[in-house]
């Protein structure tokens, strides 16, 4: 078998992997990663200033004045990866600062939701190259992770014996978004993977070789070194390294001696590499893993987290699959990707009871479980006493999870777990390349408004409004309407924009956001440029029903710094019948009187209810019309209730539109009811009265067509007479 043949599979995992991960890498913006600030910081630290940081109290770090020092609050981990990204990020980065401008939304009032970004982006381009040094350390993480599916691969290889069940293993570990997801960011992580990875394959390795050589003695001092040298769970690659020797005593593969000669190599290596850190700690903290000091900054004492046992369970099962942003909104993956997640498991599942050749070990079964159960454990240890229930820690397991899911693949019929991979690549690319980039919308600078777009001139002094254009018409209870805000200019107090969904019937708000538009600070936008804002606005889930009605859109500006409402110095900010609510379960009810009247081919009238039909004069008497839509005009149209006496003469007339519904949100197969109060004019005489409607067009006041109804002049005669009494 040719190279070629041999590793196609693999080189191309690895070139999905990479696509991926750059996709990822470009749209989440700078710094917005899990902690990814706080991490390139401590790289900074020794960058710039050739030594280690310390962990400060969390009092000194609040009232820093500068940013750098502010969120430079990562000092507990160990040093390795930081080292490494201080060593390839070695660029002009004398305006970091300027990036750590925060989303006060979140810090200061508190507003977390559709508030992803943590930090404010400007959108002028940098002067500097911090943001070349973000990326050169994202790109690094990359390659890490390139590595890592490496040692998955060959680890797989080697415990199950098939080149199909190890691409498979491969596959889905390239394929899980938080694996690409923090392999796209700058973080201590994939260093810590890809060694807990390196350290599985040492132990798979000695369980099918079942021999030692001084070689793979200094190996795993290495491996092991560098793994607690990465990341503090980093040491728990020990245990599964004991077991592997413990399993190979066991079955008589090496000597009792030899393995206490390899665990005592290893740890005089592991002792010259790694023990200068755990010294340091003693010197410093008082205990060599500095377990106080980081509780201090980090235990829930200090650390509030308004979470339940069972709301950390849930979140840390969903990160597993897919993790992006910080804790105070992570963007997590849509429902149905984990169904997709756990079809693939369930399918493993179901091909690990089957009778495939593809064939795993009992000894290699029980590493892998162990390295699982120890990632696990550590987990749930550190959990209770710092909030850390996120996915991503159980990556270090994540090469013994995949060789058993990708063996029961493997064992699939038909090889179906080609196709189970593909679907589960398939998936995660539409959440990577579809859904993520809806979270992270930066301002777009463009030359002119597009001729779509609803012209507006709404004014805070320098800072301007001047169009808006919605990317649907009509929209659901419980959905997300997404719409174009043009601004221009800027202003000093630096606004965060409230954009509110009105119910047009009601004056009730059906939904809001606060968000900084295009994630940016609106006090350093440049006067000369128009920009574009996409913003999202969730609607409220419904309790009742509603019929078809206009929705208003209400956008103010508000200072966070000093806690209150800016009023627009031109212009309202009210965009009147923005879009048009219809809500599935709503059924128009059927009225006492039941007709068919067509008035042309815009509407009918499929129903009336006169309440009461018997009153006297003055009275105010109610009118509840049921109208099929049947078409939307081209021209504001105007419903005419006219009352007529016996004889036919007309008495008064009371003339207005469709309320809660202006025409040009009309459209087929759209049922509402119109309900009018009409105040009756005194001296009316005792009698019967007609009420006769109608429907003119308001330009022309030519009146629409009546048809199947008795009608006088295009006025539509209602059959049911209204009495006044003496």
């Amino acid at each position: 078998m040719s190279w070629l043949a041999k590793y196609a599979l693999p080189l191309c995992i690895l070139l999905c992997f990479v696509g991926l991960a750059l996709h990822t890498a470009y749209v989440v913006p700078a710094f917005e990663n899990s902690d990814e600030a706080e991490h390139f910081l401590y790289a900074q630290t020794i960058a710039a200033n050739g030594v280690l940081p310390t962990i400060v109290p969390r009092d000194t770090l609040n009232d820093a004045d500068s940013a750098l020092a502010r969120w430079n609050n990562h000092a507990h981990h160990p040093p390795l990866f930081y080292l490494s990204a201080a060593v390839i990020s070695g660029f002009d980065r004398r305006e970091l600062a300027s990036y750590l401008r925060t989303n006060d939304l979140i810090f200061t009032r508190g507003v977390t939701a559709n508030n992803p970004n943590k930090w404010l982006h400007s959108p002028q381009p940098p002067t500097d190259q911090s943001l070349l040094a973000l990326n050169m350390v994202r790109w690094l993480n990359i390659a890490i992770g390139m590595v890592t599916l490496s040692l998955v691969y060959k680890t797989a290889l080697i415990a199950l014996r098939s080149r199909y069940a190890a691409a498979l293993a491969m596959g889905f570990t390239a394929a899980i978004p938080t694996f690409i997801s923090i392999h796209s960011s700058v973080s201590n992580d994939p260093l810590v993977v890809m060694l807990f990875s390196a350290g599985l394959l040492w132990s798979v390795r000695l369980l099918h070789r079942r021999q030692l050589t001084l070689h793979d003695d200094l190996l795993i001092g290495l491996i092991a070194a560098g793994a607690a040298l990465s990341k503090l769970t980093g040491a728990a690659l020990w245990a599964v390294v004991i077991v592997a020797l413990a399993i190979s005593v066991l079955k008589q593969w090496i000597s009792l001696r030899r393995a206490v000669r390899t665990l005592a190599t290893a740890l005089v290596i592991f002792a010259l590499l790694a023990g200068w850190w755990y010294v340091r700690n003693w010197q410093l903290y008082g205990d060599p893993l500095a377990l106080d000091a980081t509780a201090a900054m980090w235990g829930r004492d200090f650390d509030v987290v308004a979470t339940s046992f069972t709301q950390e369970l849930q979140r840390l099962a969903l990160s597993f699959w897919m993790m992006v942003g910080y804790r105070h909104e992570p963007i997590f993956a849509p429902d149905w990707f984990y169904g997709v997640a756990a079809a693939v498991v369930g399918l493993a599942g179901l091909g690990i009871i089957g009778r495939r050749r593809v064939r795993l070990s009992i000894w290699d079964a029980n590493l892998l479980l162990v390295t699982i159960a120890v990632v696990v454990a550590l987990v749930a240890i550190g959990t209770v006493s710092v909030d850390i229930s996120y996915g991503r820690l159980l990556m270090p397991a994540i090469g013994a999870l995949a060789i058993l899911l990708g063996w029961g693949l493997a064992r699939l019929p038909w090889r179906l777990g080609s196709l189970v991979m593909i679907a589960f690549f398939i998936s995660s690319g539409v959440v990577l390349i579809r859904d993520l980039p809806m979270h992270y919308r930066p301002l777009v600078a463009i030359e002119a408004l597009p001729n779509t777009v609803t012209p507006v001139d709404w004014q805070l002094d320098d800072l301007a409004i001047t169009g808006i254009e919605l990317h649907q018409a009509t929209i659901q209870p419980g959905d997300m309407l997404t719409f174009d805000l043009y601004l221009q200019g800027s202003n000093a107090a630096n606004p965060a924009l409230n954009a509110t969904l009105v119910d047009s019937l009601t004056g009730e708000p059906v939904g809001q956001v606060d968000v900084f538009p295009g994630m940016a600070p609106t006090d350093s936008l440049q006067d000369s440029t128009l920009y574009r804002a996409t913003i999202t606005l969730p609607l409220d889930a419904s309790n009742k029903a509603l019929s078809p009605r206009a929705l208003l859109l209400q956008v103010r500006w508000y200072d966070v710094g000093n806690a209150e409402w800016l009023d627009f110095t031109v212009g309202n900010g009210t965009l009147e019948g923005a879009a048009l609510w219809v809500d599935t379960d709503y059924a128009r009810p059927q009225l006492a009187q039941v007709m068919d009247i067509q008035f042309d081919d815009l509407l009918k009238l499929a129903s009336y209810d006169i309440d009461p039909a018997e009153t006297s004069a003055s009275d105010v008497i109610r009118l509840d019309l049921a109208w099929d839509i049947q078409a939307q005009p081209d021209q504001d149209m105007v419903l005419t209730v006219q009352l007529y006496n016996a004889e036919g003469q007309f008495i008064s007339q009371w003339d207005g539109p469709l309320a809660g519904l202006p025409y040009w949100l009309w459209r087929d197969n759209l049922s509402v009811i119109n309900s009018r109060d009409i105040a009756l004019p005194e001296e009316l005489p005792a009698g019967d009265y007609q009420l006769r409607l109608g429907w003119y067009d308001l330009d022309t006041l030519t009146r629409l067509p009546v048809e199947n109804a008795p009608q006088q002049d295009n006025l539509a005669i209602l059959e049911t007479p209204l009495t006044i009494r003496p």
